[in-house]
């Protein structure tokens, strides 16, 4: 039996008892409306939330620090209640009823107080690169998605409407958001509490040197001095 993962029986509610917090596996959520969920599976799905974003196994270790048997365990457990799916390309995505019940979980945590909703302090730097003649965001997308770059780990990849978002995390929370565009604009964003230009510039240095440097591609890439509408993405 795995540690940490003992299966309970769900709950019927023509019982008249409810099982109290305190009587279930330390590392269990509960919730009688659809059963129960464990800690890790609770992340996930407020990871995975939204619907256009799919993380790769490697992405969803690092935010959620969870061991690679809890990880692998819970997937598993979501994927078998249709909640998440695994994708070809071995990236997790979350289904219409994944979201669903996120969301009837997340106002059950809003309404209990059970979560944080102020966003924590932090800077953006922003850059803008244009790539001529354009290139397919796909490609774009294709070249630098699943890569690992200095201390930067890569999390996941978005559809948005008009682009593709990128996203890479170093061991102090600090995020590169990547938003390649349909005719060669990409923009960069570098959210961090510690604004550093040397690092901006090293970011935006490695994202033109592996677009440039595909044999296939013979665009050129120059920054654009700009000021960047920062809710163009959102």
């Amino acid at each position: 039996m795995d540690q940490g993962y003992q299966d309970i029986p769900f709950y019927d509610k023509s019982q008249s008892t409810i099982p109290k917090l305190d009587e279930l596996p330390y590392d269990y959520f509960y919730n009688t409306d659809y059963n129960y969920l464990t800690i890790p599976e609770v992340q996930l799905l407020l990871i995975l939330s939204d619907s256009q974003v799919s993380y790769t196994f490697s992405g969803l270790r690092k935010t959620t620090s969870l061991h690679q048997h809890q990880l692998t365990k819970a997937l598993k457990r979501l994927q078998d209640r249709g909640l998440l799916l695994k994708k070809d390309n071995g990236t997790y995505e979350i289904t219409d009823l994944g979201s669903k019940r996120t969301r009837e979980l997340l106002r059950d945590l809003i309404k209990n107080r059970a979560i944080n909703t102020q966003e924590n302090l932090s800077y953006s730097n922003w850059k803008r690169m244009k790539i001529i003649p354009p290139i397919d965001q796909d490609i774009i997308a294709s070249y630098l998605e699943r890569r690992w770059f200095g201390k930067f780990r890569y999390l996941y990849r978005k559809n948005l409407e008009n682009s593709i978002e990128l996203c890479w995390e170093d061991g102090r929370n600090n995020q590169v958001h990547l938003f390649i565009g349909a005719f060669g604009d990409v923009d960069i964003e570098y959210r961090t509490k510690h604004p550093s230009y040397s690092e901006m510039t090293y970011i935006s240095n490695w994202i033109k040197n592996e677009i440039v440097n595909q044999n296939d591609i013979l665009s050129e890439i120059e920054e654009i001095d700009e000021e960047i509408n920062q809710n163009s993405y959102n």
